[in-house]
Order: structure tokens, then sequence, then C-alpha cells
């Protein structure tokens, strides 16, 4: 919870995903430890959405 805590300061600190739709979409990653944190920032409204955490070790394009 800290590291997605943080995306607060800095939301476009992380990379896009390198996939579309994703990609396209502005949807980013969080590496945390074995995990990754989706996310997608609104500059508009100055918030970060979260939209999973899952196991990075899973077939993610399959669950995304």
């Amino acid at each position: 919870m800290n590291a997605v805590n943080k995306l607060d300061e800095h939301p476009l600190r992380f990379k896009l995903y390198h996939k579309d739709p994703w990609n396209s979409k502005g949807v980013r990653v969080l590496p945390v430890d074995n995990y990754l944190v989706f996310y997608l920032p609104d500059r508009e409204e100055n918030t970060v959405v979260v939209m999973r955490i899952m196991y990075g070790g899973r077939q993610i394009e399959g669950l995304l």
C-alpha cells in the first residue's frame, strides 16, 4: 500500500504498459515485489485509479 500511496506524488513516474489496447489508453504499471499494479492517472481530476493488482507471474494479457 505504501508504493500505491506514493503514486499521488508522481503518477507519471512509471512506464506505460507495453501492449495495446492498454498502452493507447494510458495504463501504467508499477512493479511491487512480485506484483504488478495497473493504474490509470487522471490529470484533470488529479487522481490515480488503480485498475488491478496481480501476481507478476500470471498470464497478464488474459486477465486485464
